[in-house]
């Protein structure tokens, strides 16, 4: 179950009287941001290759394509939420412009190539809860110009930064300010849970455009745990087949050990109007080499090679 927060309810209490702590610094406040760290997928990747090959011929033994469509997803949603999130900690190695007992500010703060100048604002709403935004504006505009480019909030904060929380990220926005620097628009929501048994994240975008063309549309789950293993659930419009010149609609659900082995199902519909369904299972080994493979085509045929006893998982994500 997704922990999720009310950003406009939080925002809207921002300013509310709750109790004041006496050390109202600015390191206190910077306990409720998340980080890279926070939302990051872990999937194995110990002697796996960093992209898909050209497709061909199922091989067992292979490196399981759908092993790799796992990881190169994982790294893309990695990759779109950390930027953005690296930025906030990067205003936050600047001396703070102000600190108030419920409110901490810094910036307006600008790199020396960058046309675009950014502040953060970060408001304690309770004892560990904190609402929190990065403004942007040209840089050579004045701050009237400013607009909201990462909206969050979080809850239980600590050194290791907060244990619940999301944001949201305009990147139309940061695409209209400095296109170079963000060449894709589309919107992003994300949210996390961490417990010490592991983590959930999930991850909303909508009309995103990364490089590789594998996510454009579509929700992400993860569950990371603490002995490594994990489920990465994909419900999309991308990239599903290896060929990226095509996008499909579809639904990738993948799990994996501590060991590195798992099993992959992928159902792949061909056009918007959910048209014959391609349906592949792929497991894989310790060393991500294919054990077992099965498909069903769009016309009923199937095939598959392997022994579907090797696979680490019987049954697919439920």
């Amino acid at each position: 179950m997704w922990r999720r927060l009310c950003l406009a309810t939080v925002l809207s209490t921002a300013c509310g009287s709750g109790s004041t702590p006496d050390n109202a610094t600015a390191e206190s406040f910077l306990t409720g941001l998340p980080s890279r760290k926070t939302l990051e997928a872990n999937v194995p990747s110990k002697s796996a290759p960093a992209a898909l090959t050209p497709r061909s011929a199922a091989l067992v033994g292979e490196t399981a394509s759908l092993y790799v469509l796992t990881r190169k997803t994982s790294a893309d949603v990695n990759d779109m939420v950390g930027r953005p999130l690296d930025t906030l900690q990067s205003i936050t190695r600047n001396p703070p412009a102000a600190v108030g007992p419920d409110v901490a500010a810094w910036g307006p703060i600008t790199d020396p190539l960058s046309p675009v100048a950014a502040r953060l604002i970060v408001r304690r709403v309770g004892p560990g809860a904190h609402a929190f935004q990065v403004d942007l504006r040209p840089r050579n505009a004045d701050d009237s110009a400013f607009e909201t480019f990462l909206l969050g909030a979080s809850n239980g904060a600590g050194p290791a930064g907060p244990s619940d929380g999301s944001f949201s990220l305009d990147f139309a926005l940061a695409h209209r300010l400095d296109p170079v620097a963000q060449p894709a628009a589309g919107r992003l929501v994300a949210g996390w849970h961490l417990t010490p048994a592991g983590r959930e994240v999930h991850v909303h975008l909508t009309d995103i455009g990364t490089d590789s063309g594998l996510a454009s549309s579509g929700d992400f789950g993860l569950v990371n745990a603490a002995d490594g293993s994990g489920i990465l659930a994909v419900d999309a419009h991308a990239d599903l087949d290896g060929d990226s010149s095509t996008l499909e609609n579809g639904q990738v659900r993948s799990r994996w050990l501590p060991t590195g082995a798992g099993r992959a199902d992928v159902e792949v519909h061909g056009d918007a109007d959910g048209g014959p369904s391609t349906l592949v299972t792929e497991c894989w080994d310790a060393s991500f080499g294919r054990v077992y493979a099965a498909g069903i085509a769009p016309d009923g045929g199937v095939a598959s090679e392997g022994d579907p006893s090797a696979c680490a998982f019987r049954d697919p994500v439920r």
